[in-house]
């Protein structure tokens, strides 16, 4: 074995035998103190077990790893290293066991797919991980099926574009924080859709580095059965978006100025800091916990925001499209300012059997038996308009109809 050396692939002896030393300049296996470097295609599938202190995967080139790859990462060698317009494929099956930091995309473009299907799935273990690192690059994981552990920090879009899709069924797990467009000029992008699952245990910032004076961009898609489960706090950038097709999205969330998250399907935590914008949009939105803040929630045409807190104390509530459904828990204490509320929308809340209107405050009385359940502050003008309740199947609505 040599010592602490650099050894290039040759591609002279067995196609796709990282084994075969004659497929190494020297005729020398890199073993467990050695980098291997590779620059071309290795001409198949690697099988068996390749123990190396790390790879480096620097060219256009398309590598399926069908066994067990072990980057071992000690020192200044990093650990797996995909770059330069190389793909890595672990099929289903393969394992990476990474013991430093997997770099995809370092300073130009590469990629890393980990594949699975109904019976077998790849595993990707790291410990840290950077996807689009400098300011050139252009990194991209998907997880197709596999699964991604990844013990510590995460950057998707450090000072380059980075990209996570799991999808059909893959599932990636982060035991640190993960920061999104960390760096100013930097993107970060996620999309999580066929049932796909992410779950960071620590903090998932959309949008930049806590640290950072200046951040990049970043957005996230959680579509379908799909989920997004963070532990810590959730928190989405000044511009930046959290884009909801039917997923979930769980754990600690605050909005940042500016920052949204819209669409529909289920937005749970039971405390929401909101100073930016959740919307209701393309459907049903269902915000579970209690939600405060400088921001407001909006209601798109033809969708609903279906609020199940008891204390809503954010700036406002703002009905932005026709047809637009806003349910209410019974009771709950709504102090935000509710606006555009027009004929054609509704506003849902069980066991309410009469309201009044103040025009003079504002003041929209929800009554149970001629007991007061709430007080809606609405604006606009309602001149020519009353307040009615119609009683359904699943409880009371509240509509405008013109005199």
């Amino acid at each position: 074995m040599s010592n602490g050396k650099t050894i290039t692939f040759s591609g002279k002896g067995q196609p796709g035998d990282l084994l075969d030393p004659n497929n190494w300049v020297g005729d020398v296996v890199p073993g467990i103190d050695d980098s291997a470097l590779i620059t071309k295609n290795i001409g198949g599938p690697a099988g068996g077990t390749f123990d190396v202190n790390n790879m480096m995967l620097l060219g256009s080139e398309t590598i399926t790893f069908a066994g067990i790859l072990d980057t071992l990462g000690f020192g200044a060698c990093q650990g797996l290293m995909v770059c330069e317009g190389a793909l890595a494929i672990f099929a289903p099956g393969a394992t990476l066991n990474d013991g430093n930091v997997v770099i995809v995309g370092n300073d130009g473009i590469g990629a890393l797919v980990a594949q699975g299907n109904s019976v077998t799935r790849s595993t990707i273990n790291s410990v840290t991980a950077n996807i689009g690192k400098q300011d050139a690059a252009v990194g991209t994981v998907t997880i197709d099926g596999g699964v991604w552990n990844n013990t510590g920090h995460a950057f998707i879009g450090d000072d380059g574009s980075g990209t996570l899709n799991v999808i059909d069924g893959g599932a990636a797990t982060f035991g640190g924080g993960v920061e999104m467009g960390a760096d100013a000029g930097s993107k970060g992008s996620m999309t999580i859709a066929g049932g796909g699952s992410v779950l960071v245990t620590g903090s998932l910032r959309v949008g930049g580095a806590a640290t950072a004076l200046i951040n990049g961009t970043a957005s996230v898609s959680v579509a379908g059965s799909s989920s997004l489960t963070v532990d810590d706090t959730l928190s989405v950038d000044r511009g930046d978006t959290i884009q909801l097709a039917g997923g979930s999205v769980t754990g600690g969330v605050r909005t940042l100025a500016d920052g949204v998250i819209s669409g529909y399907g289920t937005l749970a935590s039971p405390i929401i800091q909101d100073d930016g914008v959740i919307r209701a949009a393309g459907g049903g939105l269902t915000v579970s916990g209690n939600v405060s803040g400088t921001g407001s929630v909006q209601i798109a045409a033809n969708s609903t925001a279906a609020l199940t807190g008891a204390k809503l104390g954010l700036a406002g509530i703002a009905f932005v499209g026709a047809d637009a459904t806003l349910s209410l828990a019974h009771g709950s204490t709504v102090s935000a300012a509710i606006s555009g509320f027009a004929i054609g929308d509704i506003i849902a809340m069980a066991n309410i059997d009469a309201v009044s209107f103040d025009p003079s405050t504002g003041k929209l009385t929800l009554s149970e038996h001629d007991l007061k359940v709430e007080t809606l502050h609405m604006t606009g003008n309602f001149s020519g308009d009353s307040f009615v309740v119609q009683q359904t199947a699943s409880g009371a609505m509240i509509t405008l109809r013109h005199n």
